[in-house]
């Protein structure tokens, strides 16, 4: 069962022993015997199953090598790390033509205030253990904020405690946030801290000079 909230208002398949009883033709040459099913080459599927933790079978662990820098999509649950110390604001540059974030350090900001934009980066998961940045737009300095930014951080409140989804509600103009109230699963967050996983995230899409390519190319110098 899931909670929503609005935000803003045949026949018979042949056996292979089937085929190789049946009279010679054209699949005749395909045929293969019925298989024995006495002593070691019988086997049940349970003994064959291989279980979810086949990672620590194989006394193998993943590395975390990618952190994703987006918004949750619609078909996935999400949770946010309830720890304050797991999200800060910063000065991101996205890219309009493919959705590519950049981190822009403070000093830039002034000269760049037309190409970035203040957001709140949240840690969040998906439910196979996926982390991701979550950036959404912060208030202005008047401290207002738009309808689906504000739905968004809503969301992102409640994606601390439930497992949450969101749909784009064109109509009003926000999100709409559904609530699986059915899934009691804790997320299981990577063993890295959180620095560990920003500086994942903008490996190598750190801003730190004009003189960088990105600027250089929205400013039409190259």
């Amino acid at each position: 069962m899931q909670k929503k909230h609005s935000l803003a208002q045949a026949n018979p398949v042949e056996t292979q022993a089937d085929l190789a009883d049946a009279p010679t033709g054209a699949l005749a040459q395909f045929a293969l015997p019925a298989p024995s099913v006495s002593g070691e080459a019988a086997h049940s599927l349970q003994s064959l199953a291989l279980t979810q933790n086949f990672g620590a079978l194989a006394g193998v662990k993943k590395a975390l090598v990618t952190v994703p820098v987006r918004k949750p999509n619609n078909q996935t649950f999400v949770r946010v790390h309830p720890d304050e110390g797991w999200r800060f604001q910063a000065a991101i540059l996205q890219l309009k033509d493919n959705g590519e974030c950049y981190l822009v350090v403070p000093a830039l900001y002034t000269e760049l205030v037309d190409e970035v934009r203040p957001k709140i980066l949240y840690a969040a998961i998906t439910r196979d253990g996926s982390p991701f940045l979550w950036p959404i737009n912060a208030p202005g300095e008047d401290g207002r904020l738009d309808a689906w930014s504000e739905s968004a951080h809503v969301a992102a409140q409640m994606a601390q405690t439930h497992w949450v989804r969101l749909t784009a509600n064109r109509t009003v103009g926000a999100y709409d946030v559904t609530q699986a109230v059915n899934l009691a699963d804790e997320p299981k967050w990577p063993e890295k801290t959180f620095e560990d996983i920003v500086q994942i995230a903008f490996k190598g899409r750190i801003i730190e000079s004009l003189d960088h390519p990105i600027i250089k190319r929205l400013r039409g110098e190259m």
